[in-house]
């Protein structure tokens, strides 16, 4: 004979004691499977209790998900975009992936982090435009604790400055970022190069933030983009190696493998495949990091951005 159903509803209230999220799901759905199969009675009405307490929690999973600033990562490098209101990130990003984002001639039109991808020459960056910090976004003022959690978990940062504005715009961006953890940006992207004035403008900012990598382009009317996506590519610390069959009369694979700079043809061949690695005698490769195409190398050679390889293995 089963327990009082008021034993069990203590039994379950102390087995429940503690657990959130998947973990209490998962021992609602075993507390469940464990109770008799009354159709009607007190035990009916326990486990129409527990099925409603499932849904709920199913409910706000869903609303926290939904709710959630994070983007999960893709590409070879996820990159933050970070910037003022209203300094062109939504424009470069609409411009660099095609994508349809929301552009306007006034500030705080992106209220969440955007994510979309960018083809640099093979090497797939992951972009994300943070929505725009203001001074004090370290002490939450605009949401910006959240928004540089985001930027936190990206791999590099890239900074946008509208060269129509005050250059201070950016002096505030750089000391927000320099009272957090994150890395020094990588780049910075000066926007709206094609207005009046820009020219004289980009001089003097660069001048004055000299230490940074910076390129200017004009989104709106595709200037330079080419020039900032191979920037962007050379900030992520990765090369790209194309694979060639050592069968005669054959081509290099179109896409590329995407490695870490200074990795050697090992590097390379177990990126492939750890077998490959382990039976590999030697390569030829053609490009910068050899004298001569076509040249056989060791395991240990050093590869260039662009190289081309040949793996022979035993």
């Amino acid at each position: 004979m089963p327990m009082s159903h008021k034993v069990m509803k203590q039994k379950i209230k102390r087995r429940l004691k503690g657990k959130v999220g998947k973990e209490k799901q998962a021992e609602l759905h075993r507390i469940i499977e464990e109770l008799p199969n009354y159709r009607s009675g007190p035990y009916a009405d326990l486990r129409k209790s527990l099925n409603e307490e499932i849904q709920q929690q199913n409910k706000r999973a869903k609303v926290q998900h939904k709710d959630t600033l994070a983007v999960e990562k893709e590409g070879h490098f996820q990159m933050a975009l970070v910037g003022a209101p209203n300094a062109g990130k939504s424009a470069l990003l609409k411009a660099l992936s095609r994508k349809q984002i929301k552009v306007a001639d006034y500030a705080f039109t992106t209220l969440k982090p955007i994510p979309t991808r960018v083809d640099c020459g093979g090497l797939w960056i992951q972009l994300v435009e943070i929505p725009g910090l203001i001074a004090g976004a370290t002490e939450g003022r605009g949401g910006g604790q959240a928004l540089l959690s985001v930027a936190a978990n990206a791999d590099g940062l890239m900074i946008a400055h509208d060269l129509n504005a005050n250059p201070q715009e950016l002096n505030i961006i750089l000391t927000e970022l320099s009272k957090t953890k994150l890395p020094q940006p990588l780049l910075i992207v000066y926007t709206k190069v094609d207005n009046p004035d820009a020219e004289s403008r980009l001089r003097a900012v660069q001048t004055r933030f000299s230490q940074f990598k910076s390129v200017a382009v004009s989104a709106e009317q595709n200037l330079h983009l080419e020039a900032l996506k191979e920037a962007m590519r050379a900030s992520t610390g990765l090369i790209r190696v194309f694979p060639r069959s050592n069968q005669a009369g054959s081509k290099p694979d179109e896409k590329p493998v995407v490695i870490p700079i200074d990795s050697t043809i090992e590097d390379f061949a177990r990126k492939i495949h750890k077998d490959i690695a382990r039976k590999l005698k030697h390569a030829k490769v053609w490009g910068s990091s050899v004298k001569f195409p076509g040249q056989q190398v060791g395991k240990g050679h050093v590869l260039s951005d662009m190289d081309i390889v040949t793996l022979y293995t035993t």
